[in-house]
């Protein structure tokens, strides 16, 4: 008994917690609690008081990674884009402390801020491309952490195809689609772009290949339209409109499309009738010059001459 007693004695002190793993511990879950109700006030959409409480999180504990892309989320949902980058670089700068490691979601979130900020009104061109490209490096660094985040490729690719880089723009959609088959987005930008460089036949295929995989979605079936249109076979690029217009009647790029198709054939009336409906329907969104050659089908559909 007295060798036992001798032997605790000797473990005991070891397992004593010190005053300042005591204040730390503390000052975590002081964080934790004021993140939570941060969270709770997030999703009654009081982003105010949101803001107020995760702050305070922060306030307790400078190094909780997770208060920190919590407020970010926060600030990207109000438009503070710069407050929302700064928040997510402090969450990568402490997420090797957190439970579990590293996080993806942190950089991830790091490169949708930045594509934002490229996308902002007033930002120029030489700008734009370098925000890209920094977002780029977030999705990179986003891939190194989990190779699975399939939206990370996707956004990757889409900038790559804006940078007027079609190898690693299709290399990316490429990997969303292997990883999230059913992820229609990477099917119908990949599908674009192909048509955009002069490739409508592949984008046939891509398209083709995507509304086997998701026959219900519209964008998908829009795609396949389009690229039917350019391959100059109105007739198949109907029936891929009218599957994406059961999906959704309203949707301005089958109107077009369709209209345009329908002029190829000649059929006056359902030329003008999707024309003049997608004309009523077009917002500030819609290119000014594909209002304006809808105006001019019109015109010659009208001329009986």
């Amino acid at each position: 008994m007295r060798r036992m007693s001798l032997v605790l004695a000797a473990i005991l002190p070891m397992l004593v917690v010190s005053p300042a793993c005591k204040l730390a511990s503390r000052a975590r879950m002081n964080s934790i609690n004021r993140m939570n109700e941060g969270i709770k006030m997030e999703a009654k959409n009081n982003t105010s008081a949101a803001e107020r409480l995760l702050k305070e999180s922060i306030e307790f504990d400078p190094t909780h990674a997770k208060a920190h892309h919590a407020l970010g989320l926060i600030y990207l949902k109000q438009s503070k884009l710069k407050d929302a980058e700064n928040a997510f670089v402090e969450a990568i700068k402490h997420m090797a402390t957190e439970d579990g490691g590293p996080n993806a979601e942190y950089n991830y979130q790091l490169g949708v801020v930045i594509e934002a900020q490229a996308n902002a009104p007033g930002v120029s061109q030489t700008d734009k491309q370098t925000k890209y490209n920094e977002a780029i490096a977030a999705y990179q660094e986003t891939i190194k952490i989990n190779p699975k985040k399939y939206k990370a490729h996707h956004r990757m690719g889409r900038l790559y195809a804006d940078l007027d880089q079609p190898a690693p723009a299709d290399q990316a959609f490429r990997k969303s689609i292997e990883i999230r088959p059913k992820f229609s987005p990477a099917f119908v930008a990949l599908g674009h772009m192909y048509i955009d460089y002069g490739h409508a036949n592949v984008a046939m295929s891509v398209m083709d290949a995507g509304v086997k995989v998701n026959p219900n979605d519209e964008q998908m079936w829009a795609g396949l339209g389009r690229a039917y249109f350019d391959l100059n076979k109105p007739d198949e690029a109907i029936d891929a409109y009218k599957k994406a217009k059961a999906i959704d009647p309203e949707m301005t790029d089958v109107l077009y499309g369709l209209g345009m198709a329908y002029a190829d054939k000649r059929d006056r009336k359902n030329a003008v009738e999707h024309l003049q409906n997608f004309i009523q329907k077009a917002g500030d969104s819609v290119p000014a010059d594909r209002k304006k050659a809808a105006t001019n089908t019109i015109a010659r559909m009208q001329d009986v001459i």
